[in-house]
């Protein structure tokens, strides 16, 4: 009978070594999320309840703008934001709310086009995300910095105004899809929100407000305010004409009837005066 011989266990533990180190790296490989990313960003912006401003605008929407895509390669995993078609429709759904009339133009150079006071043209300067392993946090963070260029009529740059949307969403298990989805979504609902509520108050488009009007003016009530002017006037002259008016009845009055209502309204203050008159008779005397 020959003796168990272990020779055989190296073999068998050489073996398996490379299975366990495929098997560890492949792990690891999903944990990181090493997989490529692709999602084409999605959002619900509303039409924001804001006072139109009384003029119109064209916009000229480049195609780095309607068509940008977002492509980052980090620790192994390729990332494939596709914005283009999410903000454009965004950004003409906000300036028809924010605006008395919308133009779409081809180019900046378009020349004057009717009552068109300036053209619009949108950019975006940088998008950039977090994930978790990159803040050793549960969530994805998002943010979208946007640029707004102001031309005037004949295609030269008189302004700009730059604004910045901000989303994050909780990690879903090994998914980034959905979270940086749903973070992206709410980066852009932020940014159209700024730019509903802020750039009405920028120094630009003072600009392009009627002479007289401010950002927070409605649209009927600079209309309308003429008119108001002057139905106040006749009344502030009223009054003044009142009292005149009152004097002569009361001139007229004493030849008619002197002796009953004319002279009661004179003599009341007289009365009075001379009540409290000795009042201060009576208090000397109890001192």
């Amino acid at each position: 009978m020959k003796p168990i011989t272990t020779t055989g266990a190296p073999r068998i533990a050489g073996w398996l070594r490379p299975m366990a180190l495929a098997a560890a790296t492949a792990s690891m490989l999903v944990v990181a999320g090493c997989g490529p990313v692709k999602l084409v960003a999605t959002t619900n912006i509303p039409t924001p309840l804001v006072v139109k401003i009384p003029v119109s605008v064209a916009v000229f929407v480049p195609k780095e703008f309607s068509g940008f895509v977002h492509d980052e390669e980090r620790s192994g995993t390729d990332w494939h934001v596709e914005l283009g078609r999410a903000q454009t429709d965004g950004l003409m759904r906000l300036l028809n709310a924010m605006f008395q009339h919308v133009v779409v133009v081809d180019s900046l150079n378009v020349g004057p086009q009717g009552d068109v006071r300036a053209i619009l043209e949108p950019s975006v300067e940088e998008y950039a995300f977090v994930t978790p392993r990159d803040a050793g946090s549960p969530f994805f963070a998002v943010s979208i910095k946007y640029r707004i260029n102001v031309y005037t009529p004949d295609g030269k740059l008189a302004d700009s105004w730059g604004f910045t949307g901000y989303g994050t969403a909780p990690s879903q298990g090994i998914s980034s899809d959905a979270p940086l989805t749903q973070a992206t979504a709410l980066a852009l609902r932020d940014a159209g929100a700024k730019l509903a509520v802020e750039f009405r108050e920028q120094a630009i488009v003072r600009g392009l407000l009627p002479e007289g009007a401010v950002p927070d003016t409605p649209v009927l009530p600079p209309t309308g305010l003429p008119a108001p002017a002057p139905s106040q006037q006749p009344p502030a002259s009223a009054p003044a004409e009142a009292p005149p008016a009152q004097s002569e009845p009361a001139a007229t009055e004493p030849p008619a009837g002197g002796e009953s209502a004319p002279e009661a309204k004179p003599s009341e203050p007289v009365e009075k005066e001379e009540e409290k008159k000795p009042e201060p008779a009576r208090v000397e005397s109890l001192v």
